[in-house]
């Protein structure tokens, strides 16, 4: 990841593979007149972490992914999972229906 705190930024360059086939990455959330497949991006704040004499040592930054589509795209969460992984992201989990991984940076 670059050494920028911004995780919206980061994680769009992990996924400009996906994003250079043409699939849509985009900061935000669900927008229904985008009629094909696309992945949106969602800054979930920030939580201070590694704490040391009820100091804070470090910060978590956590952002969700979610792909939006008519069809199955496990293997496209597949690959988001791994790029973002590469990237320096790493896999905190998926909400009950299995549809949306939440990604985090440790900065």
């Amino acid at each position: 990841m670059g050494s920028s705190p911004d995780i919206i930024k980061d994680a769009s360059e992990a996924l400009e593979p996906v994003s250079s086939r043409g699939i849509i990455v985009m900061q935000g959330w669900y927008d229904k007149d985008i009629k094909e497949r696309h992945v949106t991006l969602w800054d979930l704040g920030e939580s201070d972490d590694n704490f040391s004499d009820d100091d804070a040592e470090g910060v978590t930054l956590s952002l969700q992914v979610t792909i939006f589509s008519r069809e199955d795209e496990v293997e496209l969460a597949k690959e988001i999972k791994s790029l973002m992984k590469q990237y320096g992201f790493s896999f905190e989990g998926r909400n009950g229906d299995d549809s949306e991984p939440v990604v985090s940076s440790n900065l």
